[in-house]
């Protein structure tokens, strides 16, 4: 009887830390500048916002090219912030915007004002839907 209290006390306590094991695999972590540098650099994205399908390509010389599905291009600067750890956006109708890009359990989402917008990187120019 002891025996068999033990037995299903262990095997439970082995299903509770590897829960918890997933629970923190799950978590998502913000890259560091350099990361999201090496990620987006010369690199097209896919994802939704509020949403709308996009895709917007990161250019080594700064400049970057907004795609939405259901609008015209817009043309952009880009940068990463050192000091905040983010990635900032320029468009003229808006300004300058920082946002922490977070690798997740599904890949990489963008964090803005608590909410994440899940994207996926398509290596090099790849404007078309």
């Amino acid at each position: 009887m002891i025996r068999r209290f033990f037995l299903t006390s262990a095997a439970l306590c082995g299903v509770v830390l590897a829960s918890t094991g997933a629970l923190a695999l799950a978590q998502s972590s913000n890259l560091t500048a350099d990361d999201i540098t090496r990620l987006l650099t010369g690199n097209t994205v896919e994802g939704k916002w509020d949403g709308i399908t996009y895709r917007s390509y990161f250019d080594p010389d700064g400049t970057t090219i907004f795609v939405p599905s259901n609008a015209e291009k817009m043309l952009g600067k880009w940068r990463v912030n050192a000091g905040s750890q983010q990635y900032e956006t320029f468009f003229d109708a808006i300004g300058w915007t920082g946002y922490s890009v977070l690798r997740t359990d599904t890949g990489f989402a963008w964090q803005s004002k608590g909410t994440l917008y899940p994207f996926t990187v398509l290596e090099g120019r790849d404007l078309d839907f």
